[in-house]
């Protein structure tokens, strides 16, 4: 499945999550027009994982071998950033460091438990977000993904695809009954964004179907998108996955394909919002659209050279570790 547009279309989501932040973070001024997108876009990212990473499995459904590929995709970076900014927060707080705080924020950040320790010693305490990364939340939930993406598919073949209508019913009432009742950070954890990661694994079963004229295709993606703006003036909780999972399935199986080489969308997306934060608390920060163009000229460039540095080199080794348990056969590795 080489003819998509997953890699084109996940780093316009990892740039959206930019523009998002770099509104956000300051606080200095509301994040609407193209900033207001960073919430559709981590949406967005769960359905292509719920797609890829299913497809992933089912392609070879043996567990080792599922785990291994998973690890080496996402875990070599996500550590390489942590000890990174670990690193820079120390050198800004100097001499007063406490090294208690340097452990306990590497020790709760390696194994994905960023709220315990947003920052070092409370550095960012006077900011608007006190986390020196606010990307890392949704690592958890991607890799609690991982986790059940075998139980997903195991039911699926052995129930039928009633499994998916059943888990996004269910998912959305837990998603809706913690914003009624005020939760709405519980409701963006599991089992509360399953829902997108089930409306990517039904558009992955269904890839072949649904087959649109280019014209019908760019215009349904066209008020798709539209209708995905809305989602804070109409009640679409209940059906949003479902219009953000169409958008995705249309942009990056019907349009006209974009090949790119380069898959720096992880990397665009771990390393922007520490810069940001760091240029806060330099007070080097400039809320114009000429620092918003460094900021991005720059965060694409860290991301094409640690893509190359450890993101290929780590996949490939990843890859042929789980050889050992189980064959590899052609699908996009995400």
């Amino acid at each position: 499945m080489r003819d998509n547009n997953f890699t084109i279309i996940r780093l316009i989501l990892a740039t959206l999550v930019v523009f998002g932040h770099f509104k956000v973070l300051p606080g200095l001024s509301k994040a609407h027009g193209i900033y207001g997108y960073a919430d559709f876009a981590v949406d967005a990212f769960f359905v292509v994982s719920g797609f890829l990473v299913y497809g992933s499995f089912d392609n070879s459904p043996k567990v080792k071998g599922f785990y291994i590929k998973r690890f080496f995709r996402i875990y070599p970076l996500y550590f390489v950033i942590v000890i990174m900014q670990a690193f820079a927060m120390a050198l800004i707080i100097g001499s007063d460091i406490k090294y208690y705080d340097v452990i306990k924020y590497i020790a709760s950040n390696l194994v994905f438990l960023n709220f315990i320790s947003p920052d070092i010693g409370g550095v960012l305490a006077g900011q608007n977000n006190i986390a020196i990364n606010p990307s890392l939340w949704t690592l958890k939930i991607e890799v609690m993904f991982y986790l059940i993406v075998p139980v997903i598919w195991y039911f699926i073949k052995r129930i039928g695809v009633i499994t998916i209508p059943l888990i996004y019913i269910a998912s959305t009432i837990f998603a809706i009954t913690a914003i009624n009742y005020g939760h709405e950070t519980l409701a963006k954890q599991l089992p509360g964004q399953l829902r997108f990661f089930i409306i990517g694994i039904a558009f992955y079963i269904y890839r072949n179907k649904f087959m649109l004229p280019k014209p019908v295709a760019f215009l349904t993606a066209a008020l798709l998108f539209v209708a995905c703006s809305l989602r804070y003036t109409y009640p679409l909780t209940p059906i949003y996955p479902i219009l953000v999972g169409s958008l995705v399935f249309i942009c990056v199986l019907r349009l006209p394909v974009i090949k790119m080489k380069l898959d720096m969308s992880y990397g665009v997306y771990l390393i922007h919002a520490p810069l940001i934060q760091l240029a806060l608390l330099l007070g080097v920060f400039q809320d114009n659209i000429g620092f918003l163009c460094m900021l991005v000229v720059l965060v694409y460039i860290f991301a094409f050279y640690v893509e190359k540095i450890i993101e290929i080199p780590m996949v490939t080794y990843g890859k042929k570790l789980s050889e050992r348990y189980s064959p590899t056969k052609n699908i996009q590795t995400v």
